[in-house]
């Protein structure tokens, strides 16, 4: 796993937050582009 997504992994355990590889990398690649990330689905 790229160093990268696994920072935002680990980072995203340390407040709470379950983020598999997939999700990682949306959110690096959202960050990388300066796009918003859109994400849909019941909260909790």
């Amino acid at each position: 796993m790229r160093t990268e997504i696994q920072q935002i992994v680990e980072g995203l355990r340390e407040v709470g937050y379950v983020a598999d590889r997939p999700i990682a990398t949306a959110v690096h690649l959202a960050l990388a582009l300066e796009k918003p990330l859109l994400v849909e689905g019941a909260a909790g």
